[in-house]
């Protein structure tokens, strides 16, 4: 059997006035890989009206979609905060034109069967199945029996006293994070449904907190339940920033590879945005191996670039990324060209 040559990215959200061109240079490395994903932010529409109470949102336009077209990827997840921010008919227009144009999604839907289902593609005689949820839950999001939506992984969070509150006032408490375990197991279920019917299944989950590289209990819990349950690797997205990789199993956990091309500039934003990589891995039918990173420049208004490794923004990229990793085992190696992603 031929291996597969997969690439992945950091979140998607054009607000730019054309989709030609989107991803510059960084489109022939997503053509040349025979499988390919990215989350997609927001929703590619001119239609639908501003959720009330949504201070931040995202939109794009239908031009858009032929900047994925064009980039060649298999598939987009659209389980996210931002995708239902124009409401149904804003979503909907979305899916139908991804539809059109031969570009699979799976994470939102018009009900919450829609919104489970898979996208299954094949490839060099592997078929690969993908299952995208969000544990971040605007108001009004979440797909029901009979509404549209997102599919939700719901997380509980409780604040616990570090000491005694009589004695040391005003001490921060320590977070503690938990999947609900009707959501949980819905996952462990749909996952473990997808693998008998796929040869490689690929889950994703926005999930994490805005701004912060730090990996909640939740985000372990769902990772590895993913794992046990049949999954070959698990990606996340929603920090805006770049976070750990930790392997389970000899798996991948990309807990976050920051922003790969986000137009919308906001206040909290700073220059950590701005770092991004591509995650790549041969695939065969035991899974994801000879893992690897390329670090890259997120695009805002403008086409995200690679970077070569003399530039500073490269070892930073690296640096970060090892830190972050390091106490899950994960070891970072450079060599010809990419940024070999080793387990410990």
């Amino acid at each position: 059997m031929t291996d597969v040559r997969f690439l992945t990215g950091g979140d998607v959200a054009p607000g730019r006035e054309s989709g030609s061109g989107m991803f510059g240079e960084i489109a022939g490395h997503f053509q040349r890989a025979d499988v390919s994903f990215l989350n997609l932010e927001n929703a590619l529409s001119d239609r639908g009206e501003l959720l009330r109470g949504k201070a931040v949102y995202h939109r794009g336009n239908p031009a858009h979609v032929d900047g994925l077209v064009e980039a060649g990827l298999t598939c987009v997840n659209v389980a996210n905060n931002h995708v239902f921010d124009f409401g149904e008919s804003s979503l909907f227009h979305t899916l139908e034109q991804l539809d059109r144009k031969g570009i699979g999604h799976f994470g939102a839907g018009r009900n919450i069967d829609e919104a489970r289902e898979s996208y299954i593609a094949e490839k060099k005689g592997l078929r690969f199945g993908f299952l995208g949820y969000t544990t971040t839950l605007p108001t009004g999001f979440t797909a029901t029996p009979s509404s549209a939506g997102v599919n939700p992984l719901r997380v509980h969070t409780a604040y616990q006293p570090k000491w005694n509150p009589i004695e040391y006032p005003g001490v921060a408490p320590a977070i503690v994070t938990w999947t609900d375990p009707v959501h949980l197991e819905q996952l462990r279920a749909d996952v473990a449904a997808l693998a008998k019917r796929v040869n490689i299944v690929i889950v994703y989950v926005h999930w994490g907190s805005s701004m912060t590289p730090y990996v909640h209990d939740f985000q372990r819990e769902i990772g590895r339940t993913a794992i046990d349950a049949g999954a070959h690797a698990v990606f996340g997205g929603h920090q805006h920033v770049i976070a750990a990789i930790e392997f389970y199993q000899a798996r991948p956990i990309v807990h976050c590879s920051g922003n790969l091309l986000f137009d919308k500039w906001e206040p909290f934003f700073t220059d950590e945005t701005l770092k991004t990589f591509l995650f790549g891995a041969t695939i065969g039918d035991d899974g994801l191996r000879d893992c690897f990173l390329l670090p890259a420049n997120n695009g805002v208004g403008a086409p995200p670039r690679l970077l070569p490794r003399h530039e500073p923004l490269w070892q930073e990229i690296v640096d970060d990324v090892q830190a972050h990793s390091r106490g899950f085992g994960t070891r970072l190696v450079p060599r010809d060209g990419v940024v070999e992603v080793v387990p410990g």
